[in-house]
């Protein structure tokens, strides 16, 4: 063969090399380092800013809001949290989640918690099992198409879900802390004076911040711009006093409790890592809750006995984290972290 024809031969064999080549790969370019190291810089943009593991020494609280997202107040709340490099879980209702996705999206990359607060915001207990099955799912499947996310927990409209929690098949997250947000709120209130909204605002953060526990699991409203005037007071607040504050599935986690379907949760009674108490006089302090007297040493065994807030006890005996007291002829232990001497 001649030597032009060879060359000839040649060049053809290495075009149609590239053609097939080409075809293979849609015409994109072959990934390189680079290539992989800007994919690696672009997805770790999209990462949450914040810790997702704390431990049981740690004080915890979880801020909770429902009924959202809302484009104006719940992105005003996230401002707050992410300003201090704080976390919250929004109970989502499913009709709002389209129309917000963008919002919702930034509140997981911040390490906000997504959870399910049903499709339609309907009472539960007086649905089918087959409209149950849709208020459930129906919001799970739409945050995981348009955003991702897969749900771990789930509010019931109302609190109502007597009955069915099995039928919903996720843990029921309800709350100890109810801010009665949605009574303040300006719609409610229009002929209220600004020095009224002022005191209200100043009323319920009180109440949150000077009553607050680890463990505590607080109820808001995304919704109303009073509720993010509100937060403005006391994540801050909150975070001053030393607490962190974290996703509802974070704190079962770092207090180890494990969250399980069909399950109800209101707070976690976190046992007082104290020294023992001193015997003597004492005054029960919770945040407006009642106080259990149980058999044994045990946040898990039998509730004898409940003692209202701000009752006066005499500490009988103490070992670390729980007391034996006396109240109405009932004797047992109760949670040491909610007493304080006088």
């Amino acid at each position: 063969m001649k030597k032009s024809k060879l060359i000839a031969v040649v060049t053809v064999l290495v075009l149609c090399g590239l053609v097939i080549f080409t075809s293979c790969t849609g015409g994109k370019k072959p990934v390189t380092q680079e290539t992989t190291v800007n994919r690696t810089e672009a997805s770790s943009q999209t990462e949450t800013n914040f810790a997702s593991k704390y431990t049981s020494k740690d004080k915890l609280i979880a801020l909770t809001f429902d009924d959202g997202p809302s484009a104006t107040s719940t992105n005003r709340i996230l401002d707050v949290l992410e300003e201090n490099g704080s976390a919250a879980t929004f109970f989502v209702v499913g009709y709002n989640i389209e129309k917000n996705i963008t919002t919702i999206k930034r509140a997981h990359s911040i390490g906000c918690e997504i959870g399910n607060h049903s499709q339609g915001h309907k009472n539960l207990m007086k649905c089918s099992d087959a409209e149950i099955r849709h208020q459930v799912d129906t919001p799970n499947e739409l945050l995981k198409e348009l955003a991702g996310i897969d749900v771990k927990v789930f509010r019931a409209p109302g609190g109502n879900f007597d009955g069915v929690e099995k039928k919903i098949g996720m843990p029921l997250i309800q709350w100890n802390v109810d801010t009665l947000d949605w009574k303040n709120k300006d719609s409610s209130n229009e002929d209220r004076t600004e020095e009224q909204r002022n005191a209200d605002l100043k009323r319920i953060a009180d109440e949150v911040v000077n009553n607050a526990a680890r463990g505590d699991i607080v109820l808001m409203h995304d919704i109303y711009g009073f509720t993010a005037d509100l937060c403005e007071i006391i994540v801050p607040a909150l975070v001053e006093n030393g607490f962190k504050l974290v996703t509802v599935s974070e704190m079962y986690e770092a207090y180890g409790e494990e969250l399980k379907d069909g399950k109800v949760y209101r707070n976690i009674d976190v046992i007082a890592d104290a020294e023992p108490l001193a015997l003597g006089n004492y005054r029960v302090k919770t945040n407006g809750g009642v106080l259990n007297i149980r058999e044994k040493a045990d946040k898990d065994s039998q509730s004898l006995a409940k003692i209202p807030n701000g009752t006066n006890l005499t500490v009988l005996n103490s070992v670390r984290g729980w007391a034996y007291v006396e109240y109405s002829g009932v004797r047992g232990w109760v949670n040491a972290a909610f007493l304080e001497k006088i």
